[in-house]
């Protein structure tokens, strides 16, 4: 009986380091916001760098080398604001005037997590600020399409003063004659994305307009690595969307049959930015949406790169 007592006792003092370093990677993400989920979508090489402290922020804000502001001293009042985006998108107006109060409460609230984020919006949005920027830009993406198997013989990129970039016939075009060809490989979709982060967008099959945005984001972050970059180079950095409308724009759409469904697609927008975000820094838990939360820090998402 006392040869067992001191064999179990052997045991347990063995088994008490392998549970204490088996304790350190969980505390290690707690202290760096990413919890159990940055452990199940990035597999283990990316738990090699979840070092404690400051370093394992440094990591969750670097991908293929380039390194994103964390935020850190705005990132509770980030939080409180993005609380209450989040308790205003749950509410459902009961009439027209509420959705209006709605809206207007939501910009406001954007407006400010937009100032708060505005070193990441530096650090990852686009620098194409006019036409013709862009357009300085177009002879390389013409050649990148022309070798990706693009044809189109017929039509060139122009700009459309208030209209930006758009397709400008060369010749006359016959009825039923081709004036563009693209190949599948030149069609921007989920499939150009790793394995890895595929597998977490198969638990959204219903978000496909989020899911491409954030592939979208991916590759305009990962810059000159990108396959796609001379087409993200011609994109533009705001759209004439209901998105960029400021209040005051807004306010002339109030009584036609537009108003509801544009209120309703800032509302929307919203919804999707403020879930990302408290899925990696309100609430990170092991889930696949955490997961993709992890994905959101990776690559230096922020309000004004979403929309």
């Amino acid at each position: 009986m006392g040869k067992n007592k001191r064999k179990n006792k052997q045991q347990q003092q063995q088994q008490q380091p392998s549970q204490s370093q088996a304790q350190t990677p969980t505390q290690s993400e707690a202290a760096s916001g990413s919890g159990l989920a940055l452990t199940s979508a990035l597999g283990s090489a990316e738990r090699g760098n979840q070092a404690s402290g400051s370093q394992g922020l440094q990591d969750k804000n670097n991908i293929d080398g380039k390194r994103f502001p964390s935020l850190s001293g705005q990132r509770g009042e980030l939080n409180a604001l993005v609380g209450r985006l989040l308790e205003l998108v749950a509410m459902q107006p009961a009439n027209p005037n509420e959705e209006w109060k709605q809206y207007v409460e939501l910009q406001l609230q954007l407006q400010r997590i937009m100032v708060l984020e505005e070193p990441l919006q530096r650090a990852v949005c686009l620098d194409t600020s006019d036409d013709q920027t862009r357009l300085a830009k177009v002879n390389a993406f013409s050649e990148w399409a022309k070798a990706g198997g693009v044809k189109s013989d017929c039509l060139e990129i122009a700009v459309f003063p208030g209209y930006q970039l758009g397709l400008r016939a060369t010749q006359d075009i016959a009825a039923e004659q081709p004036v563009l060809s693209v190949p599948r490989t030149l069609i921007f979709s989920e499939e150009h994305l790793p394995e890895t982060d595929r597998k977490l967008f198969c638990n959204f099959p219903l978000l496909t307009n989020f899911n491409l945005a954030y592939a979208l984001v991916i590759e305009k972050v990962r810059g000159p690595d990108s396959v796609w970059r001379p087409y993200i180079d011609v994109l533009p950095a705001r759209y004439n969307t209901v998105l960029y409308f400021t209040i005051e724009q807004m306010q002339r759409l109030r009584g036609t049959a537009a108003c509801t469904s544009a209120l309703r697609q800032c509302r929307v927008i919203a919804r999707q930015y403020a879930n990302m975000y408290k899925c990696v820094h309100i609430r990170p838990e092991a889930s696949s949406a955490s997961s993709m939360g992890v994905l959101f820090t990776q690559h230096g998402l922020c309000y004004e790169l979403y929309r």
